[in-house]
């Protein structure tokens, strides 16, 4: 057989090809297992817990050895495909040789090739998720924590594609070489065909149908992104479309965490008026389509679809008018193969794509795996999806910008300090509870990761322009850029987070970005304060369309347009939950106290297993709520505690820190604002008075 012609068919008869798959396998199978020996605890926001573990261990460990035989499964499949590629791979380069070698060494050599494909693949894809294998490597031992750092401050993507590409050449080259004279010129001709046709497709490609019957509308939103981080410097493509459009700089939310975010910005309702004061509502709660943005717009003809990942699991648990929701799914099942899945870090390398994601959903929700690029990618397909001359509605939303700010490679390290060696290398969880005093060097990686994150939101943003703009789409799609909330990143001794608490502006001030190509804005920017509950109101505005009358907001386009200075607007917002009972921020000591997420939650078995507030706990949830009103010169926060209401007031023009209350020196703006913030949150018909606190009804 040395002079054998090597073809497909000869892997298949070859009566050992079988055997050299299985040898994959099991060599996969063996990845499986040395993964789930580095199994952690099970957590969750940070909180951990034997309740948790036992919790699941008693109701979900159907689930459990589910998930775990799925994963086995897919290393089975791809050991399989693995050995059998390797084995046809050196039949190929050895011919003869390697059929007729011993087999000790066929078998050496085939598990080496094996081994060292599984290395090439993990240090690639550490190379762009390295938070994704921090767990498993730079936070243990001192060998591995090495590995990693040169992996992600040495290597290149050329490398490992240069390595893909020499494996890929030297196949070719031996295969082409066995084949026989007039083959080759075949395969050439064949070669040059293809090419020609595929540039040919490609250029084809470049010419669209008409632009829809439009205009449609495109929200690009990240979750966490501050406004005061939506710069030049971090967001060169989302700062220059703002130049073309209009910017609102003073944009405030009224409950700085995503689930009931949403739902404001698609009714133009505060969330006392639409019921969702927290990040897990009961499911009497969950159609929220009546007057929706989604709807109204529904009625007009649009398509409606959002995309988002795992800040985006909110998106399937309501229902605003979508038609296509592609988001993951939050419920416990989801937390037990989030967790399975995550411990496998052999098998991630594989996984960390498109098809991936497909064939395990459950990746979307993993925190640390945002890449805004796959969302786009996602987008792409439903505006390609959507029929000819239909007009549609589409919101991105992307989690890159939420804790732990696990930006993809270069953004994570475009801004760090390489010579940086602390906890925080490649991102930051938000762990409640954890001690404010962080070193600085600490503070300047984790503000510098979170710049990162911005940055690989802006490309994915921009490539999605680029991508309009070649579906000749670009002049009949107005453009949004929002956020649901910021972030705090440890000014003023707060911590890190959003919702917590209402002091400063990092939280509550969000990008605010209207992009119309058919109107030229002849104000570019303004510091006018404006709300979230104005967003559907002006988009239906600039549609020309009334607005339901349910909704509170008002639409900003006079502003805009330079028709008034001002519209006078007063915002208000609440804390969301507190997921915690520990710590030493202040908020922890100004409060009502309730148990953390693991005590305040519940299994909600009549409903897809979804975390839900105890009923016995609902009522305290909102009566402890801290709430705020905002005007342009001041603000005034409501704090209540179970021995007195306590009051902070706050100069924004002469204090814009909010770091001296003077609610003390002020009893007559005190007075005014409260009677302000009384009767707004008067408005909740579930709640009353009684002796100064906000008592829901029992």
């Amino acid at each position: 057989m040395g002079s054998i012609v090597v073809k497909l068919k000869d892997l298949v008869k070859h009566k050992s090809s079988c055997r050299w798959g299985l040898l994959g396998a099991a060599v996969y199978a063996l990845f499986f297992v040395l993964s789930l020996a580095d199994q952690k605890i099970f957590s969750y926001m940070g909180v951990n817990g034997q309740a948790a573990v036992d919790l699941i261990r008693k109701y979900f460990w159907r689930d459990v050895l589910f998930t775990e035989a799925k994963i086995l499964l897919a290393y089975l499949v791809i050991g399989f495909a693995a050995g059998l590629i390797i084995y046809y791979f050196w039949l190929v380069v050895l011919g003869a040789r390697f059929l007729q070698g011993r087999t000790w060494f066929k078998t050496g050599l085939m598990i080496f090739s094996l081994v060292a494909t599984e290395i090439l693949f993990l240090l690639s894809s550490m190379l762009k998720y390295p938070q994704v294998y921090s767990e498993y490597f730079y936070e243990r031992s001192p060998w591995r924590q090495g590995l990693q750092l040169t992996v992600t401050d040495h290597l290149h993507p050329l490398y490992f594609q240069a390595a893909g590409a020499v494996f890929i050449l030297i196949f070719v080259y031996f295969w082409f070489k066995r084949l026989r004279w007039w083959s080759r010129l075949i395969i050439i001709g064949l070669a040059v065909a293809l090419s020609v046709l595929w540039g040919l497709v490609n250029l084809a490609g470049r010419t669209y149908p008409a632009e829809t019957a439009g205009p449609n509308i495109i929200i690009l939103g990240a979750d966490s992104l501050r406004n005061d981080y939506l710069t030049g410097e971090t967001a060169p493509n989302l700062t220059a479309l703002a130049e073309k459009g209009v910017r609102f700089d003073r944009c405030y939310v009224s409950l700085p965490r995503t689930f009931p975010q949403w739902i404001t910005y698609l009714r133009g309702i505060y969330p006392s008026e639409h019921g969702v004061r927290n990040m897990f509502p009961d499911k009497s709660l969950r159609d929220q389509t009546r007057d929706s943005l989604c709807s109204v717009l529904k009625q007009q003809g649009y398509a409606t679809a959002v995309v988002s990942d795992f800040a985006g699991d909110v998106f399937p648990r309501f229902q605003a008018g979508f038609d296509t929701v592609q988001a993951p799914y939050f419920n416990f099942n989801t937390l037990v193969d989030q967790r399975c899945l995550e411990m496998q870090y052999l098998l991630l390398p594989y996984l960390l794509n498109a098809p991936g994601r497909k064939i395990f959903p459950v990746l979307k929700e993993m925190d640390n795996d945002d890449d805004p690029l796959l969302l786009e990618q996602e987008a792409e397909q439903v505006i390609d999806s959507v029929p000819a001359r239909q007009k549609f509605f589409l919101v991105m939303f992307s989690s890159v910008t939420h804790f732990p700010y696990a930006a993809t490679y270069p953004y994570y390290q475009a801004y760090t300090d390489p010579d940086y060696r602390g906890k925080y290398k490649y991102y930051k969880p938000n762990i409640p509870g954890e001690k404010l005093d962080l070193p600085p060097a600490d503070i300047a990686q984790i503000r510098n990761l979170y710049k990162g994150a911005v940055r690989d939101f802006d490309a994915a943003a921009q490539k999605l322009i680029t991508y309009l703009k070649k579906r000749n789409l670009d002049k009949n799609t107005i453009i949004v850029v929002l956020a649901d909330h910021g972030e705090q990143l440890y000014e003023n001794g707060w911590g890190q987070g959003h919702g917590e608490h209402l002091r400063g502006n990092a939280m509550l001030n969000v990008p605010f970005i209207f992009y119309d190509p058919r109107e030229t804005y002849p104000v570019k920017k303004t510091a006018e304060l404006v709300r979230d509950i104005d967003l559907a109101p002006t988009l239906l505005d600039m549609l020309h369309l009334s607005k339901p009358p349910a909704m509170e907001g008002l639409s900003l386009l006079p502003l805009a347009r330079g028709a008034t200075a001002t519209l006078n607007l007063t915002a208000y917002a609440e804390t969301g939950l507190w997921f915690t009972d520990q710590g030493d921020n202040f908020y922890q000591k100004q409060r009502i106290m309730y148990p953390d997420i693991i005590g305040l939650g519940a299994i909600d078995d009549t409903y897809h297993n979804e975390v839900v507030v105890k009923p016995e706990y609902r009522a305290l949830t909102n009566i402890a709520k801290h709430r705020m009103i905002r005007t342009k010169d001041y603000k005034l926060i409501y704090i209540p505690t179970r021995e007195k209401i306590m009051w902070e007031l706050y100069d924004e023009n002469r204090d814009p820190e909010e770091l001296n209350n003077i609610a003390v020196q002020n009893p007559q703006v005190v007075g005014e604002l409260q009677g302000k913030l009384y009767d707004w949150m008067g408005k909740d018909k579930n709640s009353f008075w009684r002796n100064g606190y906000f008592v829901p009804y029992p």
